[in-house]
């Protein structure tokens, strides 16, 4: 009998990601990772405990990376640098062992930006070992200097135990106030504008507050870059899912108020949905007056809310899909919430937003072709709000996805 056909690594990456997630999702986020420059995908930045306790799986992992076309530096000791030196000694030779091209630089080396873009882009991971005699903060300041000379947008800091953790009662209190999503016992999405302090509050006296301290100075000299806290078995959920797998932290995204069109742009507002939903937006859709448009500054996310006599009416609400990963829906959905906790919506029945809908809103009835959610509605006003919706034209050109 021969032997089965091998199956390529990329695709058997693919098949373990549908099986957490959405095969569709790990293709998206692949495809865009692909078209960004090699030295821009992300940086990984390892615990010593990971490097000495876990690096068959660390290596593996960045394996499947190097399989799908992706690479990322190797960065050692930015919280432990009076061991990174023999760690990347032991990291380089497990490189070795599986056949990964890697070499070490230290992070004091002469044009170390310029050596890291051309070993990237030759598909050699880079190790680079921070120096043991600098502070943390100089530490932070070269990490934030360097990935904001190579487009990156990602850090991962990897450890054994994944994202960040809070005691019992904690997260109940957590839970209670809706402030923090939480996962288990794992926070799985810091935003620094609108969760610093209360995040601070529920980390207090727990090792895992100065690491968020850190993160915090790091992102107040690259606001672009978000943070990944995970563990190495769960590097491929983290980076190819929307739900992730561990903590994400951002500096937050500024969402801005707008009560018309007239102060927008309208062309490329309407790109965004029809990126989103991947269809075109009927003729004749912006000239109905809002009562309210929430734009993210840089147009990655928005939601348009129109005035009904029943409650205010969410007609659209789309990110940019490489932004989902990054949490813009929530702070797309906080902003809208806190100014309108009253309101309701539809969506396609099939639309893959659904199940996020529904954790969302207080209620909901399906209708044929329509799922309709609501928040802070009255029961008695329900079969006038499905009227309503089933009244409404579609706005798209043909059924949206």
């Amino acid at each position: 009998m021969s032997p089965p056909p091998k199956v390529p690594v990329a695709d058997a990456v693919l098949t373990f990601l549908s099986s957490v997630g959405r095969r569709s999702e790990a293709e998206l986020y692949l495809t865009l990772f692909r078209e960004l420059p090699k030295e821009s995908f992300a940086v990984l930045a390892p615990g010593a405990p990971v490097v000495r306790q876990g690096v068959g799986g660390l290596v593996e992992q960045i394996r499947f990376l190097g399989e799908l076309g992706l690479v990322a530096p190797v960065v050692l000791g930015l919280f432990d640098a009076d061991r990174a030196a023999p760690l990347g000694e032991r990291l380089l030779r497990r490189f070795e062992s599986a056949q990964v091209a890697a070499e070490i630089h230290g992070s004091d080396a002469a044009g170390i930006v310029d050596t890291l873009r051309e070993r990237l882009r030759a598909g050699v991971i880079p190790i680079v070992v921070m120096r043991s005699d600098t502070a943390l903060d100089a530490r932070l300041a070269w990490l934030a200097d360097v990935t904001r000379a190579l487009g990156t947008r990602k850090l991962v800091l990897l450890r054994r135990r994944g994202g960040l953790g809070l005691l019992a009662e904690r997260r109940v209190a957590l839970v209670e106030s809706h402030q923090i999503p939480l996962e288990g016992s794992t926070v799985s999405l810091v935003n620094l504008r609108t969760d610093a302090d209360v995040l601070a509050e529920a980390l207090r006296g727990l090792p895992d507050s100065a690491l968020v301290q850190a993160v915090h100075t790091l992102l107040a000299m690259h606001e672009r870059l978000v943070v990944s806290v995970t563990s190495p078995l769960d590097l491929l959920r983290e980076l190819f899912t929307v739900k992730g797998a561990g903590t994400l932290i951002k500096r937050g995204s500024a969402i801005l108020r707008h009560a018309s069109y007239a102060e927008l742009d309208v062309p490329r507002l309407e790109r965004l949905f029809e990126l989103s939903f991947g269809r075109p937006l009927a003729p004749g859709y912006f000239e109905r007056a809002p009562r309210v448009v929430f734009v993210e500054q840089e147009y990655r996310g928005a939601a348009i809310v129109f005035d009904t006599p029943i409650a205010p009416y969410l007609s659209k609400f789309a990110v940019e899909p490489l932004a989902r990963g990054e949490g813009m829906g929530r702070d797309l959905w906080t902003r809208l919430t806190r100014e309108l906790p009253r309101v309701f919506w539809r969506t396609r029945t099939g639309n893959p937003t659904q199940q996020w809908y529904v954790q969302m809103c207080d209620g909901f009835v399906r209708t044929p072709g329509w799922q309709l959610f609501w928040r802070d509605v009255a029961s008695d006003q329900i079969p006038a709000m499905v009227e309503y919706a089933a009244g409404l034209a579609d706005d798209f050109d043909a059924e949206p996805g």
